[in-house]
């Protein structure tokens, strides 16, 4: 019987232990991922443009004179910036990044709503880089971010004769605004993962052609184009 007892009493300490402690206690709980720091990595992606190079020797020349171009195709760089999470959760930051650009199309000339079958043109997206700020909010290691700043593109645009071939070309950099959102997701402490939507506009600019022959300048173009692509990326926090 006394061993049944002590058995018994055994048994229910621990019990009367755990109904005893405070009930307002908790256990810990860890830390939240902290986004705070600066982050350096690589990216790819692939991009849609919208783009026209019209000839501007009149009023209302632009439209009615000049190639009409949608290039697309991939690219791949670099980005790194910083960023400083509050305690709200909130998270700003500053990013830059570079890319070089294999993004192209060929199109005829067109006057007055009409192709010329003996004059065509090539526009080549050849690099694009940012600066930009950003704002997320941090949700432990998933972070929501939409962003926004200047946008420079580096392009070459090159006129033919058919079946000639190449007879002048110009290349520039115009520089616009870009718009954006994404999302990042920190795989460990120091590894990031990001997928992004971009959208830039680069306006209206104006070019020369220069001819291959002398080197001669042709007329005045000028060129629009806007830009939109899906990235993913990569990076390492310090």
């Amino acid at each position: 019987m006394k061993t049944i007892l002590l058995a018994t009493a055994f048994l229910f300490v621990p019990a009367g232990m755990a109904l005893a402690a405070d009930p307002t206690e908790t256990l810990p709980v860890a830390a939240s991922y902290n986004w705070s720091g600066g982050y350096f990595g690589a990216q790819a992606g692939y991009t849609r443009s919208d783009a026209r190079v019209g000839q501007t020797f009149a009023p209302g020349s632009f439209d009615n004179y000049g190639w009409g171009y949608s290039p697309s195709g991939g690219f791949g760089g670099v980005f790194a910036g910083y960023n400083k999470q509050f305690d709200s959760g909130l998270v700003v930051g500053v990013e830059g990044d570079y890319s070089f650009a294999s993004v192209n199309d060929t199109t005829l000339y067109r006057a007055l709503g009409v192709d010329d079958p003996a004059f065509g043109g090539e526009l080549e997206l050849e690099a694009v880089g940012t600066v930009r700020l950003r704002a997320g909010y941090a949700i432990d290691r998933w972070l929501p971010f939409v962003t926004g700043g200047l946008a420079v593109a580096s392009y070459k645009h090159t006129t033919t004769n058919i079946p000639g071939g190449p007879y002048a070309d110009v290349r520039d950099t115009v520089a616009g605004y870009t718009l954006g959102a994404g999302g990042e997701y920190a795989v460990t402490d120091n590894w990031v993962v990001r997928g992004e939507y971009r959208f830039a506009d680069f306006g209206r600019h104006t070019s020369v052609r220069h001819a291959f022959s002398n080197g001669a300048p042709l007329n005045r173009d000028a060129i629009e184009l806007t830009t939109q692509d899906l990235r993913i990326g990569v990076a390492y926090k310090f």
